[in-house]
């Protein structure tokens, strides 16, 4: 099957662009002719893609603006699918789909949420939601919870769930005793860094563990002041992002997770995959649909400091605990979101698409 990915830019290095390309060179693996058209970029992605996946940029830059920007990728997204003509088109992120919906008829196309549908307040994007809903031969969410709000909000009657996969060959289980909290995202106030070092700064007894924070961003600077003024430095580090996901997860025993609303946070599925026990804020949406409380991790009220720093502080100190956490995660985790697993649902509903009389 000819399969199109849609893309703003597929060499930025965020989890959406990642998850895109695993998903990609997968299915290519499988035979599918795979092609990823990203409307603006240049140059070699930050994730390894693989040589028979096709890339093609429509714009280095973009310098216009609405309506004179969408008009303009409009176009040219009708000439890379007259060129391509692909049997079914996955159109990258939904809430900016305006454009994108007219451009891609008549071609069969699914609409693949990243975002938090609940979250979002822009009415723009709950209109390319709600059009998407309607025009789309199916829209694809990351959680069951989002599904169901496209159902209730947007009279979406195509809609399935289909979790991000873990992006790596997942090796064999191993505990890890390392001393060493993880916490990966970009540096913005989503992803709650700041309320993770007010929680880390009220853990009195650290016990020789320290916390790593892997990711940039324009909050940098906000959250090295707060390290100073905690007086972290000796037990915080922030750390430039990395492509090896698996060799920075395969150095830490515990994960955290402290952002204040998420899609489906693919670095707590993976981090899981590697055995880590992880805490959690249970924000909207995902990690109550990836930690099964008190069997592979721990959920706690969304944006309660004084709950998280309990939680972690607690299991700094629990080896047992931990231990337990991790087996459980392992098999959990390597079960449900392996990529072989979701892989085969995205085929199942690729040649589903495809049957269907138009």
């Amino acid at each position: 099957m000819k399969l199109l990915f849609l893309i703003k830019a597929v060499d930025n290095m965020g989890g959406t662009e990642r998850v895109t390309i695993v998903m990609a060179n997968e299915l290519a693996c499988r035979g599918h002719e795979v092609h990823i058209v990203s409307l603006v970029g240049s140059g070699t992605p930050f994730f390894r893609i693989d040589s028979c996946v096709d890339v093609r940029y429509l714009a280095e830059k973009e310098r216009s603006v609405f309506p004179v920007r969408d008009f303009r990728r409009h176009k040219r997204i009708k000439k890379s699918l007259a060129d391509i003509s692909p049997d079914i088109v996955i159109v990258v992120d939904v809430a900016r789909a305006l454009f994108k919906i007219p451009a891609c008829k008549p071609y069969k196309t699914v609409y693949w949420e990243h975002f938090n549908v609940s979250v979002e307040k822009n009415p723009m994007r709950k209109l390319a939601r709600r059009l998407a809903s309607e025009y789309g031969d199916m829209i694809v969410t990351l959680t069951e919870q989002d599904a169901e709000t496209y159902r209730r909000q947007f009279g979406a009657k195509r809609v399935t769930c289909i979790p991000n996969p873990v992006s790596f060959e997942v090796p064999p289980y191993k505990y890890s005793g390392n001393r060493l909290a993880l916490a990966v995202g970009r540096l913005t106030e989503q992803k709650g860094f700041d309320l993770l070092l007010e929680a880390w700064h009220d853990i009195r007894d650290k016990a020789g563990w320290c916390l790593h924070i892997v990711g940039k961003g324009k909050q940098k600077a906000k959250l090295e002041a707060i390290i100073a003024a905690y007086g972290l430095s000796d037990s915080v580090s922030i750390l430039p992002p990395t492509d090896d996901v698996r060799g920075l997860l395969s150095e830490a025993g515990l994960y955290v997770l402290s952002s204040r609303f998420e899609g489906l946070p693919l670095v707590l599925i993976e981090a899981q995959a590697m055995g880590l026990p992880a805490v959690s804020f249970d924000c909207p949406t995902g990690p109550s649909e990836i930690i099964v409380n008190g069997e592979t991790g721990l959920l706690v009220e969304n944006g309660n400091v004084k709950a998280l720093s309990e939680a972690v502080g607690a299991l700094l100190k629990a080896d047992a605990k931990r231990k337990s956490f991790s087996a459980g995660a392992y098999r959990m985790a390597t079960d449900k979101f392996s990529l072989k697993t979701i892989a085969g649902r995205w085929e199942s509903l690729f040649e589903q698409i495809f049957h269907e009389s138009v």
